[in-house]
């Protein structure tokens, strides 16, 4: 093992005060979310205020599509992370370098024959969901070309995941800032003044991207030498690659499965028509910001979780563990309280019709107030992910959306209309929690301390 770098922007998570640590370490990330965010938010004020309700409902339809294609990826980020963090623990630098050039290796390899997947499949998946005829060329445009750039999007996923397993959120969101402020500047410049509509707003997510990805690689070779990455050294680590797999394989199947779920509950949500869908996509936008704050928190607490664990201090986990989730709880209904009040004001940024944004507010009214469930239950997930254990989050992730929330939306869409559809979330959220909860408390994920990284 080697002495971890001397970088000034990682944090070691294995001492001091716990809740400052993993608050110094989610806000950055929280930081970087939003810049995230900003993604899509902008591509939904662009599309929505200068294109038309249509685009705007094109630009949202096909997530559900690229998320399945992707979500193996984001999995294999959260594996990857993981184990990072477990070899930071221990000091195991070398253990670091074989991780990146290992993913990257395999993410150069696959991307190919993915994005051509997604390319070819991106109108039968639209027929699939039954979306309607004057948004489906729209929406398979944008899918086509967002397709582009998943090469990047895998790599920079992969990349900013390593940074954080070593303690480093802040370098994750200053290329997350550079990159979603070009993003802005690209989709006005290709919406409002070419102008391109939809397809401008998909090239300039593509490029953004595209920008990101070289940006992590080449703060990887100039910050971190001693990790000894060469983007042109291609090698698969049969270690690494084993690890990584264990522990990001079920994330990204609970990935796949769950946006195969969203698939499945998109027909609902077209046979409404499409001012409802483009309120709904927007909803969901403004819902992305208002979890950011859990998120970034659930992001910090694997990494610390991940660090103590392989550094064998089990009394800190714990620690760390129950004044996290006290914050967040705290987090979760301050956000609620802003939300609420302000929901017509959010919806109209995105849109000028009164119909869509009643809609898109049917949804935030139904969803919001109960964000304290979802909370815990991504809380747990993260928990339990840094402790290297992936099969009971992932267990847990699909019964609550196949068994609750995919059947009672079709059930309260038939009987109480398509507004009071959106109770599904809240009926699927407590029901990931019987299964989270009881495990954590059973203590069955401390058998892992100090083993999974070697």
């Amino acid at each position: 093992m080697s002495s971890k770098p001397s970088g000034s922007s990682m944090i070691d998570m294995t001492q001091g005060n716990p809740l400052s640590l993993v608050v110094k370490f989610s806000l950055p990330i929280l930081l970087g979310n939003i810049f995230q965010q900003l993604y899509t938010v902008v591509d939904g004020i662009v599309v929505g205020k200068h294109v038309s309700d249509q685009a705007l409902a094109a630009v949202g339809v096909g997530y559900p599509i690229t998320y399945m294609l992707i979500s193996i990826f984001i999995g294999l980020g959260v594996g990857s992370s993981v184990l990072v963090s477990h070899y930071f623990g221990q000091k195991n630098m070398k253990g670091i370098g074989d991780t990146i050039t290992t993913m990257n290796t395999f993410l150069l390899i696959v991307s190919l024959p993915v994005t051509l997947l997604g390319v070819f499949t991106a109108g039968p998946f639209l027929r699939l969901l039954n979306v309607q005829p004057d948004i489906f060329e729209l929406a398979k445009l944008y899918m086509v070309i967002y397709y582009i750039g998943l090469l990047p999007q895998f790599g920079y996923n992969v990349n900013s995941s390593i940074f954080q397993g070593m303690g480093d959120s802040k370098t994750p969101l200053i290329m997350l800032a550079a990159s979603s402020i070009l993003h802005i500047i690209l989709a006005y410049l290709f919406v409002v003044f070419l102008p391109w509509g939809v397809a401008g707003v998909a090239w300039s997510t593509v490029l953004s991207q595209y920008f990101s990805w070289f940006l992590s690689i080449g703060y990887i070779k100039k910050k971190h030498p001693e990790i000894g990455f060469n983007m042109f050294h291609m090698h698969i680590d049969k270690q690494c690659f084993k690890e990584t797999l264990r522990i990001g394989v079920p994330t990204g199947i609970q990935n796949a499965l769950f946006s195969v779920g969203m698939m499945v509950m998109q027909p609902l949500i077209n046979q409404y028509g499409t001012a409802y869908i483009a309120g709904y996509n927007a909803a969901v936008k403004v819902d992305g910001f208002v979890f950011m704050p859990v998120t970034a928190l659930a992001t910090a607490i694997t990494t610390y979780v991940g660090q103590n664990m392989g550094a064998n201090k089990l009394d800190r986990v714990k620690k760390g563990v129950h004044v996290t989730m006290g914050v967040v709880m705290g987090l979760s209904l301050i956000m609620c309280a802003i939300v609420i009040p302000f929901r017509y004001q959010l919806m109209y940024l995105f849109t000028n019709s009164p119909e869509v944004v009643a809609r898109g507010n049917a949804y935030l009214m139904r969803v919001i107030p109960l964000y304290f469930i979802s909370t815990l239950q991504y809380m747990y997930i993260g928990i339990l992910r840094g402790t290297g254990e992936s099969v009971v989050p992932t267990i847990s992730t699909l019964i609550s959306l196949w068994l609750a929330r995919v059947p009672s939306a079709y059930l309260l869409s038939k009987y109480f209309g398509g507004d009071n559809m959106h109770w599904c979330y809240a009926i699927g959220w407590i029901m990931g929690l019987c299964i989270l909860i009881p495990y954590y408390y059973s203590g069955r994920w401390k058998k892992r301390i100090g083993q999974l990284a070697v």
